[in-house]
């Protein structure tokens, strides 16, 4: 899957939109985007599973956090690193998170 992501600059989400420990999709359309966010670590993937290819959120848009440090994918069960975006156990083996570049800035996630 190839994806272009949104140009350095671009508002995401208000860093206050999103739980903590948590996850919520980026105000984004054109690509896929979860920000998810573990006291001050704040990281932005690709809301893909790499093993089935669904959303790592619900519908609703709610992100399992598991001690707060793994994104738990609400399908098959895989779970990924918060930070490196590495698959720590379940059915995904050695893939890995597609990261979305961001940054912080007056309280606003923002592309870079």
């Amino acid at each position: 899957m190839s994806l272009t992501l949104p140009a350095p600059g671009t508002v995401l989400k208000a860093l206050d939109a999103i739980p903590d420990p948590g996850g919520a999709p980026a105000d984004y359309d054109a690509v896929p985007i979860l920000i998810v966010r573990s006291g001050d670590l704040v990281r932005a993937w690709i809301n893909v599973c790499p093993h089935q290819g669904r959303p790592l959120c619900l519908p609703s848009g709610r992100t399992l956090v598991s001690e707060g440090r793994f994104i738990v994918c609400p399908f098959p069960g895989a779970s990924f690193d918060l930070e490196p975006g590495a698959c720590a156990g379940g059915p995904a083996g050695k893939s890995a998170l597609k990261p979305a570049p961001i940054r912080i800035e007056n309280g606003q996630v923002i592309a870079a």
